[in-house]
């Protein structure tokens, strides 16, 4: 096995244990973080909206059925920051601080807009009823999921990426950013 066969698979094999370690370490806080920011956009709602134990969120909405509503690990944004995060530090070239402010700047796009995706979802739930908030979860919200988790990846790419002005001493390659 050559030099860069070694480091492309040291490089998955860390990816992995990142993405699968981080995600066993950080799924419960990452969920607490986005359950105290919904929550805030659930402000309006009063004391219709709280926050129960392991993750769960209760609404009483006047005109339709009480229900509550999990946060589970997968409805969080952690998957997807972790798989960029991985991407960033361990696939991508560049300076350190570089890659750190992508990856930082990609995360907090992810984390605001699964919040807004979180909170769309309950707020479908308190005007509409039970069924709105499982249409808008499963269909609007696995949409708007994917678009986001791909906006972040590229706006990652966008910030690593040199401009098109930058002057570059040979002819660009694939390989140069991977």
């Amino acid at each position: 096995m050559n030099a860069r066969r070694l480091s492309v698979a040291t490089a998955l094999v860390l990816s992995l244990v990142v993405a699968v370690g981080g995600f066993h370490l950080l799924n419960g806080v990452a969920r607490q973080i986005e359950e105290f920011l919904v929550m805030g956009f659930l402000s309006p709602m009063g004391s219709r909206a709280t926050l129960l134990p392991g993750h769960v969120f209760q609404l009483l909405p006047p005109d339709q059925l009480a229900f509550r509503a999990s946060l589970t690990p997968y409805c969080s944004s952690i998957i997807p920051v972790l798989a960029l995060a991985t991407i960033g530090f361990f696939v991508l070239s560049g300076s350190l601080v570089r890659r750190l402010v992508s990856v930082l700047t990609a995360t907090a796009l992810i984390l605001v807009c699964n919040v807004l995706r979180i909170a769309g979802s309950l707020w479908m739930g308190y005007e509409f009823g039970g069924t709105a908030l499982v249409l808008f979860h499963d269909w609007v919200g696995t949409f708007f999921a994917l678009a986001y988790t791909m906006a972040g990846f590229f706006l990652m790419l966008y910030l690593l990426l040199p401009s098109a002005t930058a002057k570059i001493p040979r002819a660009a390659r694939v390989s140069d950013v991977l």
